[in-house]
C-alpha cells in the first residue's frame, strides 16, 4: 500500500481527476488510485466517504485529505518542491497561479458546451459564441504565457513556463 492514495472519476471524461493524476505522477510520488465511477446513483456516497465536498478529486496522506485540484498542486509542491509543479520565481509563480485559478473556475461556456471525452472527437459540436469566446481566452494566456516565461529561466521543454 503506497503513503498516498489518489481517489478520482474516469480520468477521460474528468477533467479534475485528470489533473489531480498528471500533478501527482509528475511529482513522482507513489499513489494508490481509487477510481469511482461518476454519474451513479452510488457515485456521491462513495465519493463523500474519501472528500469532504464530496467531489473529486482528493489526495490522503498520513490522515490528510486534500481536495480540489490547486489545493493537491500547492500540497504536492510544498512536500515536493523538487518535481517542479510550479515555477520557483515568484513573478512566473503568481501569474502561474493567476492562470490555473482562472482555468479552474472559469470558462463555464466550454465546459458546458463541449465537455471532456479524450477517447471521441466531436470537431465543431457544441460550438457557440460563448465557447469561441472562451477558447480565444485560453489560446490567447496560454500564447502569452509561453511569450513572456517559456525561455526566461534558460530552457524551454516545452511547457508553459519552459
Amino acid at each position: 500500500m503506497a503513503e498516498f492514495t489518489l481517489v478520482i472519476g474516469n480520468k477521460n471524461y474528468s477533467s479534475w481527476s485528470l489533473r489531480g493524476w498528471l500533478m501527482a505522477r509528475i511529482a513522482g510520488i507513489e499513489f494508490d488510485e481509487v477510481v469511482i465511477p461518476l454519474d451513479r446513483p452510488e457515485t456521491q456516497a462513495a465519493i463523500r466517504k474519501h472528500s469532504p465536498s464530496g467531489r473529486v478529486p482528493v489526495l490522503l496522506h498520513r490522515g490528510l485529505a486534500v481536495w480540489e485540484s490547486l489545493a493537491i498542486a500547492e500540497y504536492l509542491n510544498d512536500i515536493k518542491p523538487e518535481a517542479g509543479l510550479w515555477p520557483t520565481a515568484a513573478a512566473a509563480r503568481a501569474h502561474a497561479r493567476s492562470i490555473s485559478t482562472e482555468m479552474h473556475a472559469g470558462f463555464m461556456d466550454l465546459r458546458d458546451g463541449m465537455p471532456m471525452n479524450i477517447r471521441a472527437s466531436f470537431p465543431g459540436k457544441g460550438m457557440t459564441p460563448g465557447v469561441r469566446a472562451d477558447i480565444e481566452r485560453i489560446t490567447s494566456m496560454w500564447r502569452d504565457t509561453r511569450k513572456r516565461f517559456s525561455t526566461a529561466f534558460g530552457q524551454d521543454d516545452g511547457f508553459l513556463f519552459g
